[in-house]
């Protein structure tokens, strides 16, 4: 029985022993994850990932080539038989500069193989370069141009340059920086040699390789430069032009451009400057002018480079004198100063203001002397007793031996108002007259001129249309009942003058010690309370009773007046539209 037992437990050791080996074989693959690029080179790539043996020794290497097919791997490294994921990365050589590359990790075991996605990289690029035209050139001279990518690597760039394709001569190298876009550059280079044909390009470096623009080509030369110079030996109807060409080392022709204006219109027979590189003055005499005329002129050269115009200068011929007629000044009410210049264009020159209410002038001032030396000269003269707001013509008048110039007619209007207004009286008694008068700018007669009203700050109503007489002035009588702004109009321009009213009072006396009064105006004063004074010796005024007007604003006072003589008065305060009132004082005497 014990045997049995025995023989039993061996068969289930032997039954556990065969269920381990069937579990050992189901083996997991290993994990292989594709990481980031950590560096990259124009030839060479660091690239990373991670690799996890799953419990079984395991090997990996990075596959990468310019497809999904890869084409080329690393060397095989040992990731051990770990359990975990662990930090991996390769170094890829051998690549092309400015190329894309896919790669992958690849991790193998007995347990089977482990592929990571698929990543892609570029390695950096030879710099971008490329030649542009030159400026600036001039015939020793210019500024080569172009533009450099970098690429995204440090660069350098100089020009390349000579008489031929084999250039020969450098500029300085520079630094273009690491930047991933075009950047233009620009080097001066002196020393040519005039006339030459220049080829030249730009050549650009880093670390992937060095890049050459395209070659281009320049001449060294120019237009001519050129100077006007002051026109000299002016005369009535001849002048000398003058200037200097330099004709940067190629044949050169060379004219004068003449006439009234910019437009020129005229030349001269061209000239041969020659071809040397240095400045030469030429000359030309010109004929056939008008007297007192003022000439634009300038100096033209042409070379095989282009052509060049140079300043426009001016000269007046000599003749009849050239009279501006300026801005007048120090404008005032009766006065003003005239303004201009004249030019005696080489004759003994006298020159006077003409002015006046139109263009026919009629005053003119006293005769002044402008001498005889061309060119121009600022005069001026005051001149009074004119008419405020009054617009005058003036123009300046200069003569000589050649005859007279006439300047521009040019008008002015003198300071002051266009038209007044003033009343005889600032204040009257409700009932009383006043006469509005007045003056218009130019001192016109027969003028309308109309007059309006406003009462106590109402619209303006029409009250009479007036007819100036003579100098302009004007009058009216009006008869104001409250206070009253009067406003005249005339030549756009309006004029007011405000006229204040105090109420009509009476004062009577009545039997057994009464007084009556009335206040009259515009409006009922009904309610509005009236005062009895009485005149002190020292002039002022003592009120002696109080009362409130009743209907027809009147009211009778019935004030204790002692014995003697006195002088009374009714009185009412200021109110809407009204000074305070007073009426004529009375005799009084109580025994």
């Amino acid at each position: 029985m014990h045997s049995t037992f025995a023989g039993l437990a061996v068969f289930v050791l032997c039954l556990a022993a065969l269920a381990g080996a069937g579990t050992a074989a189901a083996a997991t693959a290993p994990t292989a994850s594709t990481g980031p690029v950590t560096t990259v080179a124009p030839t060479t790539a660091t690239v990373s990932g991670s690799v996890d043996p799953s419990g079984t020794a395991t090997t990996w290497n990075v596959e990468y080539g310019t497809t999904t097919s890869y084409g080329s791997k690393t060397a095989s490294v040992s990731a051990g038989a770990g359990t975990t994921a662990t930090a991996v990365s390769a170094s890829l050589t051998g690549l092309k500069s400015g190329t894309t590359y896919h790669y992958r990790f690849v991790a193998t075991s007995t347990a089977g193989t482990g592929h990571g996605a698929d990543g892609i990289l570029t390695t950096s690029s030879v710099p971008a370069a490329v030649t542009s035209a030159a400026s600036s050139v001039t015939p020793t001279s210019a500024t080569l141009n172009g533009t450099v990518d970098p690429s995204g690597r440090p660069t350098t760039w100089y020009f390349e340059y000579g008489t031929s394709t084999g250039y020969g001569t450098k500029t300085t190298a520079k630094d273009a920086g690491s930047g991933t876009g075009s950047t233009a550059v620009a080097a001066a280079v002196t020393g040519l040699t005039t006339g030459r044909t220049y080829h030249f390009r730009i050549v650009a470096t880093n670390d992937a390789g060095t890049s050459h623009g395209a070659d281009q080509a320049f001449v060294s030369s120019a237009a001519p430069s050129i100077t006007t110079k002051p026109a000299s030996s002016v005369g009535d109807t001849t002048a000398r032009l003058n200037g200097t060409v330099d004709p940067n080392g190629q044949a050169t022709a060379v004219v004068f451009e003449y006439g009234t204006s910019t437009g020129y219109g005229a030349k001269t027979a061209a000239q041969n400057a020659g071809s040397g590189s240095a400045a030469k003055s030429m000359a030309a005499a010109i004929s056939g002018l008008g007297g007192g005329v003022t000439y634009h002129f300038r100096v033209v050269a042409t070379n095989a480079s282009g052509t060049t115009a140079g300043a426009d200068l001016t000269f007046t011929t000599s003749g009849k004198p050239v009279s501006h007629t300026g801005a007048p000044t120090a404008l005032a009410e009766t006065s003003a100063t005239l303004t201009g210049t004249v030019d005696p264009a080489g004759h003994s020159t006298s020159w006077y203001f003409e002015f006046g209410t139109t263009t026919g002038y009629g005053t003119k001032t006293a005769t002044q002397n402008a001498g005889s030396t061309a060119g121009a000269k600022a005069v001026s003269v005051p001149i009074s007793a004119l008419t405020p707001a009054t617009t005058y013509h003036v123009r300046l008048v200069a003569a000589n031996s050649s005859g007279a110039g006439y300047g521009a007619d040019t008008t002015f209007t003198t300071a002051g108002p266009v038209v007044t207004l003033s009343s005889s009286s600032a204040t009257l008694v409700y009932g009383h007259r006043v006469t509005l008068h007045g003056r218009v700018a130019g001192g016109q007669a027969n003028a309308r001129v109309p007059v309006f009203a406003s009462r106590n700050g109402g619209s303006f109503t029409a009250v009479a249309t007036v007819l100036t007489g003579v100098a302009g002035g004007w009058s009216l009588s009006v008869k104001p009942p409250i206070r009253t702004t009067y406003k005249a109009l005339f030549g756009g321009g309006s004029a007011v003058t405000t006229v204040l009213v105090r109420p009509a009072l009476s004062l009577k006396s009545q039997s057994s010690g009464r007084f009556a009064t009335h206040v009259a105006g515009l409006h009922s004063f009904k309610g509005r309370v009236v005062q009895l004074q009485r005149r002190r010796p020292s002039g002022s005024w003592l009120t002696i009773a109080r009362t409130r007007l009743g209907m027809g604003s009147k009211a009778v006072f019935h004030p204790s007046v002692p014995r003697g003589r006195f002088v009374l008065r009714a009185a009412i305060a200021s109110g809407t539209g009204y000074l305070a009132g007073y009426s004529p004082g009375i005799a009084y005497r109580r025994r």
